[in-house]
């Protein structure tokens, strides 16, 4: 991974949506690594960290706030955005209790994700 001022972690299955975030986040400056699951993305966060994790709640068979507060106990302190295109109050409460930073409800518009970003890591887009 790329230095963690310049890398933008997003955890999300669906292989569409990942792509699109990731191109999206481009335009913007961002630099991103894409991992379609939580397993996939602890593996490569032990060797580097990121200015920020976008993680969907739904990922598979795993959950995007066990993941981040797998993250939490590997000691990374980087700030996480929960996304998700259905969730229940009780889990989008649950993943603010986990100490997410914020949480978007898909479809969202970029800019809005780009501002979550820049508020939770002090960047200005370019």
């Amino acid at each position: 991974m790329l230095p963690a001022r310049q890398t933008i972690v997003v955890v999300e299955d669906d292989p569409d949506t990942g792509s699109a975030l990731t191109r999206a986040l481009a335009v913007f400056g961002y630099h991103t690594e894409l991992f379609p699951s939580a397993a996939e993305c602890l593996n490569a966060v032990v060797t580097g960290v990121a200015a920020c994790f976008v993680i969907d709640i739904h990922l598979g068979e795993d959950c995007g706030i066990d993941l981040s507060k797998k993250l939490a106990a590997l000691g990374i302190r980087s700030p996480v955005i929960h996304m998700s295109g259905s969730v229940s109050e009780t889990v989008r409460h649950e993943a603010l209790a986990s100490g997410c930073a914020a949480f978007l409800d898909k479809p969202f518009a970029v800019p809005d994700l780009v501002r979550v970003i820049e508020m939770v890591t002090g960047r200005v887009s370019v």
